[in-house]
């Protein structure tokens, strides 16, 4: 398979260079506007802004044979899909119809992953499974989640694909980072960091470590030289307008930090105008709201009311670090113990879904060994059977034999008897 998606890749290859134009994605120019509108809209479940510029793009691609664009299609559905399946479950969990939505994210991935096998962009196909693992961990379905990540790891030993085993590590690390584990994390990222800093493999070295740099360096200490370090190097690794505004969100803290209030709200605005932002950055929007009560000096309570639509830790220990840093304790005092209460939220539903994993896997094996049971039951009550009839078999068989040794002796006596009686007649 991966020589004939080479073979087809090199085949392609005058084709897609002919289309590519002026763009981070390198694709054609008209096919990248409607690719844009897609991205930016691929959150819009209210409209029909993301139907039609998926329309458009896939006509466009289609038209001028731009096989990256076409692609790019199939990773927008399935982004789309999987990220509709996540808020529908947030609207209400209880009523959440997950086989339904498993089935229509399994079934867009599937296509995704077949045309980026035929296309040759396989960075896409390892995105399935990115985008994948995100939806299955943040509706509650561990248990696939790390089914996946396993499987992924099984094909990539026995291919021996090594892009795929560094993708395998990244999924791992996002996996940690998820449960708020920032040891395992920065362990598992500095790995990721190190292959592709020292890889040969082209599949690796094209890749855009903007984000991966971010996740690393927000396991440091706040605005520490290490964390510099590698926001840094995510800066100079962007390849898209979504890294350009991930990087520009974490320097708008640095900003903050150091004190440069109007670099910090040239940065918080560019953030805040873009549209993908608050689908990019889960709670940033409140995070710079509550940067901004900070800055201010607002009182500690009306920063914590602001604070109850962050989203992961690392915007509350920013948040309290500033604080402190500031010398508003109490907001820091505050703010700190909603980080705490997180910390144990965390541990509780990790604890939890271990426990659930657990129970499930006895109710698998008390099943398994019920299943057993019923069947050495099944099978004792047919040697019991057989043995069963086999004696009433020998039984009747006795009967028989005997009724045929008493009609024989009859018969004999009969037979002695009648030649008697000739002997006397004579």
């Amino acid at each position: 398979m991966r020589r004939f998606v080479l073979t087809l890749t090199v085949l392609l290859m005058p084709a897609i260079f002919a289309s590519a134009q002026n763009n981070p994605y390198d694709i054609d120019d008209e096919c990248y506007v409607y690719f844009t509108a897609a991205e930016h809209s691929v959150d819009d479940y209210y409209t029909d802004a993301f139907e039609t510029a998926q329309q458009n793009l896939l006509e466009t691609a289609l038209r001028k044979k731009d096989t990256k664009a076409q692609t790019l299609y199939y990773v927008e559905q399935l982004k789309h899909t999987s990220h509709l399946g996540q808020y529908e479950r947030k609207k209400n969990p209880r009523t959440w119809d997950w086989q339904t939505w498993n089935f229509r994210v399994e079934k867009d991935r599937e296509t995704l992953q077949r045309i980026a096998e035929a296309t040759g962009y396989m960075q896409y196909y390892y995105y399935a499974t990115e985008l994948c693992q995100t939806y299955y961990f943040n509706t509650a379905q561990d248990l696939a989640a790390t089914a996946m990540l396993q499987n992924v790891m099984s094909e990539a030993k026995k291919t021996g694909d090594d892009y795929a085993l560094w993708k395998s590590l990244m999924y791992l690390g996002k996996l940690y980072m998820r449960i708020n584990d920032k040891y395992n994390t920065k362990k598992i990222m500095l790995e990721v960091v190190r292959i592709y800093e020292t890889s040969q493999d082209p599949m690796i070295v094209r890749q855009s470590m903007a984000n991966q740099y971010c996740d690393l360096a927000c396991t440091y200490p706040v605005a520490s030289d290490s964390a510099r370090l590698f926001f840094r190097k995510a800066e100079n690794s962007c390849a898209t307008t979504l890294d350009s505004l991930r990087v520009t969100y974490f320097n708008a803290q640095l900003a903050a930090w150091d004190g440069k209030i109007s670099e910090y709200r040239k940065d918080r605005d560019i953030c805040l105008s873009a549209a993908p932002f608050s689908g990019m950055i889960h709670g940033g929007v409140s995070c710079f709201e509550c940067i901004d009560a900070v800055l201010g000096g607002k009182p500690a309570k009306q920063v914590l009311e602001k604070a109850g639509g962050l989203n992961n830790s690392q915007q509350t220990v920013y948040l309290y670090s500033l604080a402190e840093k500031l010398g508003q304790w109490e907001c820091a005092a505050l703010l700190m113990d909603k980080h705490i209460n997180r910390l144990y939220t965390d541990i509780y539903h990790s604890n939890g879904r271990r426990l659930d994993e657990t129970a499930a896997q006895y109710g698998n094996h008390k099943l398994s060994a019920d299943l057993a049971s019923a069947s050495r039951k099944a099978t004792r009550n047919t040697i019991l059977v057989a043995v069963l009839l086999t004696l009433l078999l020998v039984g009747a068989l006795l009967v028989v034999l005997k009724h045929l040794r008493y009609l024989r002796k009859a018969y004999d006596k009969d037979e002695a008897l009648i030649a008697g009686m000739k002997e006397k007649n004579e």
